[in-house]
């Protein structure tokens, strides 16, 4: 093991630090670091708790309190919710946006508010270490992409669930991330079971992280709005009337995505300048 001398010691952590803050894609791989860290740290903390009560979506909601504000603080994120009182307390899908796997912070920031909320997630994140863990124990519900009857079969189980314990359902119904701005074509799979259910949407919209992208290698503090809309009745539709719902949804989150990202690009251009 060697052990420098303060001297190096010191020095080499301002050559770090001067780095850090004159690099680019080194502050990237840093703060990317940071965040996926982070996260695996506190699922290995989380799961001797959680695996007293396994698939309970209150799992989350403990380390959300101590998650959200630390890893907030240390990547200096600012999370501007708005409209809250739009969440449903007995059973809804909720539809979001989907930009970056920081996604996932604003959901931890948000779980204390919603409480009870399990997720829809690839059957591939299962697999992801502790994390692919936490996020069974937590409630989520995995689905194979690649298998569609499988997929159709867990959406059913998953609206009877949502209706039995009254839950939120949140899903990303782009399917995938969008790396970059606007929204990929809606998949159908949440309106599916939202009106199979005839249980309501909830649409809720990220502003687009100014400073976050991937292609450029930047990853800075920052600021993003979240908007929760009111949420939208599916009683009495039909399944023809799936894609006149897919559009409406589609359109309204559209139309708040662009007029967030608006109000922050300003500010956010300000601070990259600065």
């Amino acid at each position: 093991m060697i052990i420098l001398p303060w001297d190096e010691l010191l020095l080499l952590m301002v050559v770090v630090a001067v780095v850090y803050e004159t690099y680019q894609p080194f502050r990237f791989i840093c703060r990317s670091a940071l965040f996926f860290s982070v996260n695996m740290s506190f699922a290995l903390f989380l799961i001797p708790i959680a695996m007293f009560r396994p698939g309970n979506v209150h799992n989350t909601v403990l380390v959300s309190y101590v998650l959200g504000p630390v890893l907030n603080t240390l990547l200096g994120i600012k999370w501007h919710i708005r409209n809250q009182e739009n969440f449903i307390e007995d059973g809804s899908i909720i539809v979001a946006n989907h930009q970056s796997a920081l996604d996932f912070q604003g959901m931890v920031t948000l779980w204390p508010t919603m409480k009870r909320c399990a997720a829809i997630a690839k059957k591939e994140l299962n697999y992801f270490g502790p994390f692919g863990l936490v996020a069974w124990l937590c409630g989520t519900i995995f689905i194979k992409r690649s298998s569609p009857n499988n997929a159709h079969s867990v959406m059913t189980q998953a609206g009877d669930i949502v209706k039995e314990k009254k839950l939120k359902l949140w899903i990303f119904p782009e399917g995938t991330r969008c790396s970059g701005e606007g929204m990929l074509p809606f998949k159908k799979g949440a309106f599916y079971l939202a009106i199979s259910a005839q249980l309501p949407i909830t649409p809720l919209v990220y502003s687009h992280y100014h400073f976050l992208d991937n292609d450029k290698w930047r990853f800075d503090p920052g600021e993003v709005i979240i908007t929760v809309l009111p949420a939208i009745s599916t009683k009495g539709m039909t399944l023809e009337q799936m894609p006149e719902l897919m559009e409406r949804v589609q359109k309204v989150m559209m139309d708040t995505y662009k007029s967030t990202s608006a109000e922050l690009q300003p500010r956010q251009t300000t601070q990259i300048v600065k």
